[in-house]
């Protein structure tokens, strides 16, 4: 059975190769951007889809931009089965940045679309979700935001971001409990992406088909847990 799953970011990387991997299943993807005009690959994937991915404007850190995203979805859907916060930014020149070198505004920009742009979005979407079958919601973490494996400097900006997501993630599944979608955090891994770096040790596809996988698998007991792309629980917050 076809589902309707909405991803944020989808114009590149992780979010893109969701996307592939979510239509190439048989799903209706909703996928959402800050500058539909710029996505070229998507906008080439969403004109040979036959309408099973719709593109569409949302800047996570506009509230006005997540409220008309609402409003458009809404014109498309009734409901939702699955949204992948996958949106986010590392706005420092590198992981390496000292305390003396750090740029609050970095702190500000990553805090505003990492995490309050997951709550933005997730709360405008919480009623299709609520329609959804067996709906999901999965915020895309990194492990650079565990606080019990913290033993390095750096990643001031990025990685407390990620932090607060986990915390958040912890929190809205907590209220959702058995009356609303399962809410889970996933680690994507370290992906060759323009985030990531060519180090990377995964491909997108690699850890878009992890991630889906993951999902796929969910059950109302894997509520507020946190997984690795490759389905292994991640155990310490």
């Amino acid at each position: 059975m076809s589902r309707k799953v909405l991803i944020t970011g989808a114009n590149r990387g992780i979010g893109l190769a969701l996307v592939k991997e979510f239509q190439s299943r048989g799903d209706q993807v909703y996928a959402g951007c800050r500058t539909p005009d710029r996505a070229e690959e998507l906008n080439a994937l969403a004109g040979k889809s036959e309408g099973t991915v719709c593109v569409f404007r949302l800047d996570v850190t506009r509230p006005e931009s997540v409220a008309a995203a609402s409003q458009f979805v809404w014109s498309q859907t009734d409901a939702l089965d699955i949204l992948i916060n996958n949106a986010g930014i590392f706005p420092e020149p590198s992981a390496d940045v000292t305390l003396n070198e750090l740029e609050m505004r970095d702190c500000r920009d990553a805090f505003d679309t990492n995490v309050l742009g997951v709550a933005r979005v997730t709360r405008a979407m919480l009623p299709l979700l609520e329609k959804g079958a067996a709906a999901k919601v999965a915020n895309i973490t990194s492990g650079v935001g565990s606080i019990s494996d913290k033993t390095r400097p750096g990643y001031y900006a990025y990685g407390t971001s990620k932090a607060a997501l986990n915390y958040f993630t912890r929190a809205i599944a907590a209220e959702m409990k058995g009356r609303g979608p399962i809410v889970v955090a996933i680690n994507p891994g370290w992906v060759k992406t323009d985030m990531g770096g060519p180090e990377g040790q995964l491909k997108p596809s690699q850890s878009a088909t992890g991630i889906a996988e993951v999902i796929d698998k969910l059950t109302p007991a894997d509520n507020s847990c946190w997984f690795n792309w490759d389905g292994k629980k991640h155990e310490s917050w």
